[in-house]
């Protein structure tokens, strides 16, 4: 009986010495684990502009300038284009961050006027002939 009661407590001992980790990385599993998903290049492909808005999506495929699990789903706009990356504005609470990201970390918002200006505008004949008609 002893013997149990000298183990366990060995074993409260050691898991009270032991370190946490605290990496950027820790409790996210949900959120960066992808399935097998077969996903196109259409969205690494599209031309943003200052201003767009942009839900960030972390892709846990590309380590390489992953945003903090907490931008996860937030909504920013886009403040400066690169060659290979961007700068978005993501509001936390009162404060305003700046996240330096790739291209497949956001993805455009889906209802964003400049993503369907293209299918809001009509076509020129079309806008010709309405014109014509009002005189």
């Amino acid at each position: 009986m002893s013997a149990k009661l000298d183990n366990i407590k060995l074993r409260l001992m050691l898991l009270a010495d032991m370190p946490h980790s605290h990496g950027t990385r820790v409790k996210s599993r949900s959120i960066l684990t992808k399935r097998n998903v077969v996903r196109g290049i259409s969205y690494l492909l599209y031309d943003y502009k200052v201003g767009d808005k942009v839900v960030v999506n972390v892709d846990p495929r590309e380590h390489n300038t992953t945003p903090h699990r907490r931008f996860h789903g937030r909504i920013g706009v886009v403040e400066e284009v690169g060659r290979r990356t961007l700068k978005v504005s993501v509001m936390i609470g009162d404060k305003k961050k700046i996240l330096q990201t790739r291209f497949n970390h956001i993805k455009l918002l889906a209802g964003n006027p400049a993503m369907s200006e293209s299918a809001a505008s009509p076509p020129p004949q079309a806008a010709e002939a309405a014109g014509a008609t009002n005189k």
